[in-house]
């Protein structure tokens, strides 16, 4: 069989990198850990939810729940209610639920003063109708966690927030 020049070099060149790969390869030390288990530790069970005692108004709230996958701060139609709150700001927008259906919100609450401790920070409330009023009603999303400067540790199962001076 004859070949021509350039082919028998590339040839040449595959058999010596094919060669050159059945040797021995260096990994780097944390390559090795990751492959030896010694960085990764033990996996961790899922912490739960993330919780916090507040008030609005005269209402009390036990376990408010922070969300960080929520966009928006959510609140019943009922305890806006209670809270004496009858006429609401349109929103324009639509919710849509983990099982993919939409919810039209009745509307919104602007800086309602969400107490934490001795601290209120100022919060919007997307207001919706609920079949059913939930044991603990509040769901805290993103930007009140944001406002509170919420530090969430996962691994612990902690959520700290810094509450300095420009929050009253």
């Amino acid at each position: 069989m004859l070949i021509p020049p350039y082919q028998k070099f590339l040839k040449d060149a595959v058999q010596q990198r094919t060669r050159e790969a059945q040797g021995m390869v260096v990994l780097t030390r944390e390559c090795s850990a990751i492959i030896q288990r010694k960085v990764i530790s033990d996996k961790k069970e899922d912490p739960g939810s993330f919780t916090l005692p507040c008030m609005l108004g005269p209402l009390s709230f036990k376990n408010s729940l922070c969300d960080l996958g929520s966009s928006v701060s959510l609140m019943p139609l009922s305890v806006a209610k209670r809270l004496g709150y009858h006429k609401y700001q349109a929103c324009g927008i639509s919710l849509v639920l983990a099982d993919r259906s939409i919810r039209l919100p009745t509307g919104m609450l602007e800086d309602l003063p969400l107490r934490i401790g001795n601290v209120e920070i100022p919060t919007d409330f997307i207001v919706l109708e609920m079949d059913e009023e939930p044991t603990d009603p509040l769901i805290l999303g993103r930007p009140f966690l944001a406002t509170a400067r919420a530090m969430i540790d996962v691994c612990e199962g902690t959520i700290e927030l810094n509450l300095g001076k420009d929050l009253r």
